[in-house]
Order: structure tokens, then sequence, then C-alpha cells
């Protein structure tokens, strides 16, 4: 087990070593601050941006230290502490860019002229681009730590503070948490997997004000950010800083619409496979085709041949990493539930909670691909260019999560297990497409009645999310509780993410395109691919798809997805 922990060395040794440097910050912080308006503007960037580096290995510890432990409030504390210097980060920061708006000539004319700036193209061109949306005044940077703080209180109240209820399966007393609910779900007693929904959810119902006032909260404050800030809508925020434009927005909508009766089809389909006269809520999760176990060393070794279509570079990185402890791989008490990758220019981190089934393997080859993306980008690319996209990060782990896919169908040995993987797939392909649509439709309506400052209350929430699962889930019996699961969508809550479910869509089109594209071999898909991944934030976003020869204004590349799905649900019918 030790050896899929995190090792925590490449950051700090201890916890004194972590104290020490942030003593030793906090002293150089305060002189480069009063030396600051004295430096150029290329000395300015290069000092802010090595003070950065440092200031992320901080948080880097902190924040993975408290998610190991949510019980530990000694690294929530220190966490508290490390966002103070990110503060003054930001405060020279906005020094900076103040020295940036001064620019009052073409960029690349600029630049010219300023050899020693070119470094710093992307920062120079994110800043001008932007310039008419500044506004750093001191209620943003509260109302962003007040952000923070919520992020912090929802997790504490999900993982800590909240008792799950009980029930009793097999004569044992189990209580029905975030880690093990959807593995419950997988039963095939349909009695144990009805009392685990209803326990779920009636311990979601016991917090849902308190979760549905820190949502309101936070909405709100994004909403206030936004209009600080002059953009017309917090949408409008996240497409404009992410450098993407509405068209990608209302293509997906509309493609997605325009195929709900898609969805309908797939889960008649189900309710077939599965011979049952209806389908409920928590009929969702389960198999009647397949069923086994993976140890975790299974999995990996399984994923390291899925992906050495890659090639020999690739792959090597890939193990390498696996032995430089990046992975958390398995559940612990007070864990943080759920799985994420950490970007951080240090080394990249894995969070997971293991599970031993085929499930549990998409998701490690699902956060594997984020990882090596941020080692490719290391190779190439300064820590200035480092950080990408959110829109851009999601395509690396979907693209790994098709070719695991493709690479287990082609092996299954068995019409059940490719019946299985089959079901698993269009269930990822239900989530990802229409779901994460289907929250984008969810925060649009919650953002609407926050931007009106009409008061959003518990009710309305549930209401509104639950006439959207309705909608999302056709042929299903939809029971009153399942207006508490918008709850545990972490992305409505996790950090500063805004919008960010529609991104699983636009990542899963895309990758979908790159994945099928390698596996047959067209467009010299792989060589871009490969390139593309040493990108990082080097390039505007939708260049970097151009790079790929991919373009989102075209709806055909929606529609390819959708006949894709359909072609999913007709052999999925024959099987």
């Amino acid at each position: 087990m030790e050896k899929y922990s995190w090792n925590f060395d490449d950051f700090f040794k201890n916890d004194n070593d972590f104290c020490k440097e942030l003593e030793i910050l906090k002293k150089d912080l305060d002189k480069f601050n009063d030396n600051l308006t004295s430096l150029s503007l290329s000395t300015m960037l290069e000092e802010y941006y090595k003070y950065s580096f440092r200031y992320e290995k901080l948080q880097t510890y902190t924040t993975l230290k408290y998610d190991v432990d949510m019980s530990n409030q000694k690294y929530l504390e220190y966490k508290n502490i490390v966002y103070e210097e990110n503060s003054k980060l930001n405060k020279i920061l906005n020094i900076i860019d103040e020295k940036i708006y001064e620019i009052d000539e073409p960029l690349d004319k600029y630049l010219e002229k300023n050899k020693e700036l070119k470094a710093y193209k992307m920062h120079l061109y994110e800043v001008l681009r932007l310039k008419k949306h500044c506004n750093n005044e001191e209620y943003i940077q509260n109302a962003t730590l007040m952000i923070s703080k919520i992020n912090d209180l929802y997790a504490t109240i999900k993982n800590v503070e909240l008792n799950y209820k009980e029930i009793d399966i097999n004569n044992k007393k189990i209580k029905v948490t975030y880690q093990n609910f959807s593995k419950i779900l997988t039963s095939k007693k349909k009695e144990d997997r009805k009392l685990a929904f209803y326990a779920y959810t009636d311990s979601l119902s016991m917090v849902n004000k308190s979760i549905s006032g820190l949502l309101e909260l936070r909405l709100k404050l994004c909403q206030d950010i936004s209009k600080s800030k002059k953009y017309t809508s917090v949408l409008d925020q996240v497409l404009t800083e992410s450098d993407l434009n509405i068209n990608i927005i209302n293509n997906l909508e509309k493609v997605i619409n325009s195929n709900i009766n898609l969805l309908e089809r797939y889960f008649k389909l189900r309710r077939k496979s599965l011979n049952l006269s209806k389908l409920y809520p928590y009929d969702l999760n389960i198999s009647n085709s397949y069923d086994k176990e993976i140890s975790f060393e299974e999995s990996i070794n399984i994923v390291k041949d899925a992906l050495s279509i890659m090639g020999r570079d690739y792959s090597n990185k890939l193990s390498k990493a696996l032995e430089s402890g990046i992975l958390d791989a398995f559940p612990k008490k007070y864990k943080f539930t759920g799985s994420y990758h950490w970007r951080n220019y240090v080394k990249p981190m894995i969070l997971m909670n293991y599970n031993n089934d085929y499930k549990s393997t998409y998701v490690l080859s699902h956060e594997l691909g984020h990882a090596v993306n941020g080692i490719m980008v290391k190779e190439k690319q300064s820590y200035q260019d480092f950080h990408f996209s959110v829109f851009l990060s999601e395509i690396a782990s979907k693209v790994n999560e098709n070719i695991l896919f493709n690479y287990l169908i082609r092996n299954a040995s068995t019409k059940a297990l490719k019946r299985y993987l089959i079901e698993q797939k269009l269930s990822g392909l239900v989530k990802d497409l229409f779901f994460s649509t289907m929250y984008l439709e969810f925060e649009e309506n919650l953002y609407n009645i926050v931007s009106k400052n009409k008061a959003l209350t518990a009710d309305t929430i549930n209401n509104i999310y639950y006439n959207l699962y309705k909608k999302y889930h056709p042929s299903i019996e939809s029971t009153d509780n399942v207006k508490y699961l918008w709850q545990t969508r972490l992305h409505l809550f996790f950090h500063q993410y805004r919008y960010y479910n529609f991104q699983y869509a636009t990542g899963t089109i895309v990758a979908l395109k790159i994945s099928n594209d390698i596996i047959n071999s067209n467009n010299n898909m792989l060589e871009k691919y490969l390139h593309f991944l040493t990108i990082g934030g080097s390039m505007k976003t939708l260049d970097a798809l151009e790079v790929l020869e991919i373009n989102l204004d075209n709806k055909e590349i929606y529609i390819e997805t959708m006949n894709y799905f359909n072609e999913l649900l007709n052999e999925y019918e024959k099987l």
C-alpha cells in the first residue's frame, strides 16, 4: 500500500521544512514588493514567476496533506496561512499588470523592440486581452477568499460531519457514504440498492439547507465578481477568460437537446437488458452481464498495455511517473472522496479511492492522462507557460479512456464481457455528454435567478434539479429523493470552477475524434496529438485545437459524436 501513497519529498521532507520555506517566502515577498517599482518589466515577471512556483509548492503540500486526512485541522490552518501569501502575490501581479497596460502598440511589434519579454508573450497577451475586465479591488480578493472557505466548509460537512445512515446488508450494518454508494448500487439485490439509495439521499437531505445556503452564497460571490469585472454574466467571464466563444455552448446545447431521443432509447435498452418492468434511479449502476474484481496492480498493467499505442516515449513517461509517488490510491477514513489530478510544476499528483473494478481502472487511465500531459508540458515549457486552460485539460484524460475502451473491447474474451464494456462506455458517454449538459443548464438556471437578485432557496434549487433530472432521464421512474443528488456534484463547489461541467462534454467530443483517429491511424493524428500534449499554456486555447485540425465552431464534430453514440447503441442492441 505504501507504494501507492503520496510521496511529498519532492515538495518538502516534513512539516518543519515546509514551515521554514513559508517563513522565508514571506520575507522574500515583502522585500520583492518593496523593490518592485525600481525593476524592469522583464525582471518583475522573472521574479514573480519564481515566487509563484515557490508558492505553488507550499499550496500543493498543504492542500494534499489535508485531503488525505480532513480531520486534521493543522493542514487546514496551514492552507489558510499559505493563502495569505497568495494575496501578496496577487497584489504584486496587479502592479506588474498595470505596467503591462501601458503598452499601446500591437504586441508582436512591441516584442520585436523588447526581445527580453518574448518568454512572457502569453502573459502579456492574456493581460492585454482582458484589460477592460481588470478590477483588483479588495472586495474581489476577499470574495475569492470566501469562495475558498466555502469549498473547505462544504468538504468538511460532506466528508467529516455528515452522519451517513446505516442499512442492513447480509446481516451487517453498513453506513452508506459517498465512497461506497456507487459500489452498493451495483448489487444484484434490488432491495439492497433501494435501501442504499434512500439511506444515502436521506442523509443528504439532512444537510440540504446548509449545502444549499453555501451554494447560494458561492453563486452570489461569483456573480458579484463577474459584475465587478464588467462581464455580462458568469458564463461570459468563463468563456472570455478561457478565450472561447459562445458558439461552443450553443452548439453543444442544440445538438444534445436534439438528440434526447437517443437517451430515451438508451434507457429503454438498459431496462430491457436488465429484464426490469420499470427502471428506477437506483437501477442505473447495475449490470447483469459481468462481475469481476480487479486488483490495483492488474489495473496498472491493463492501462499500460492499452496506452502502448501512444508510443515508447509516452509509455516510459507513464511508467516513470507511477514509480515517483504521484498516486494516493486507496480509500482511508477522512480522506477526500472521489478522485482528481492536482496539476503543479514539481510533479503531477493523483488522488483516488480505488474500488477494485473496471470503473476504477477507467478513473486510473483518466487521471494518468492528466499526469502525463503535465509531464510532457513541463519538458517543453517554462513555468510561466506550464498552466493551461481548464477547457483543454479534460482532453488528455478522455483520450486515455477511449483508448482503454478500444483495448478492452478488442481483447474481450467473452460476449458477456464485451456487453459489459459497452454498457459502461455508454454509461460514461451519457454522463459526460448528456448529464454534463444537464449540469450546464442547471447552473444557467441558478445564475439566472441570482442575477435577478432573487432568493435561491433549497426548495428552488431542488426543484430545478428535479425537473432537469426528469428531462435527462427519460423512461426513468424519478423518485422525489433524486432532488438531493446535485449536492454530490463536486464541481459546483470545487475550488473556483464555474460552469466547469460543460468542459467534460467538449473534452469528450474532441477526445473521441483524437482517439478514433489514433486507433485507425487517420490524419497523422498520433503525431499531432503528442505535439498537442506539450503545448500547455504557450498558445491560445483554440489555436491549440488547430494543431489537431479541430474546429468546435463547426457542428459537424458534435454530430459525429452523436453518430458514434448511436453506433454503440446499435452494437449494444445486437449483444
